[in-house]
């Protein structure tokens, strides 16, 4: 489904992301069999644990706009009904399904394709007709658009939900640092094969 000038170059990048990372395993996994206390001692400087639970809790926090909404109901209900109805208009008239399919030229059947894109233009234009009921009902009848969003409304967050999720987990960390050697050995033997499977692909091909 990639273009020809894209294929070959994410084929490449992948090649050469793996022979890189692979040359990096197959040192970590020597470094570990040789001399896994300097490598531990490497490991302590280098691992960093970010949190990004402290730098987005902003993003958690529910903002309430029902009151800048209710004292620009006029301006913001006719923006939503002009919007949502030249919108659905274009799509209506002007969006060629076939001609779309054509320019996209993905490597799939047309008529799947052809399916996809109605599908997605079908939504829109629905999601227009939605957008034009909410702009006359904000315009005209507020106190029953307040009713309906007052029971669709519900803050979900996922930092109440998954607590845990910014919790570290240092078990194979600690599993191998008593089996130094061991985890030196599967992970240069691993790496070593990648980095020859790959640097053959990559040096092959110039």
């Amino acid at each position: 489904m990639l273009s020809p000038t894209t294929d070959p170059f994410l084929s490449q990048f992948m090649v050469r992301f793996f022979f890189v990372f692979g040359i990096i395993g197959l040192a970590v996994g020597v470094g570990l069999v040789l001399d896994h206390v300097r490598m531990h001692r490497m490991f302590g400087i280098v691992n960093h644990w970010v949190s990004m639970r402290h730098s987005t809790k902003w993003l958690a926090i529910p903002r309430d706009t029902s009151a800048v909404v209710a004292r620009n109901r006029h301006l913001i209900g006719g923006i939503f009904i002009l919007v949502a109805a030249y919108s659905t208009l274009v799509l209506m008239t002007q969006v060629d399904v076939a001609r779309i399919a054509t320019m996209l030229r993905i490597d799939a059947p047309r008529s799947l394709v052809v399916l996809i894109i109605a599908s997605a233009r079908w939504c829109l234009v629905a999601g227009g007709i939605v957008a034009i009921a909410v702009g006359v009902m904000l315009i005209f009848f507020p106190s029953a658009l307040s009713a309906i969003e007052s029971r669709a409304n519900r803050w979900y967050s996922f930092r109440q939900q998954a607590p845990n999720v910014d919790t570290m987990h240092m078990d194979f960390d600690r599993w191998t640092e008593s089996h130094p050697r061991f985890t030196g050995w599967i992970l240069a033997g691993g790496a070593l094969v990648v980095t020859v499977a790959f640097g053959t692909q990559l040096f092959a091909h110039g």
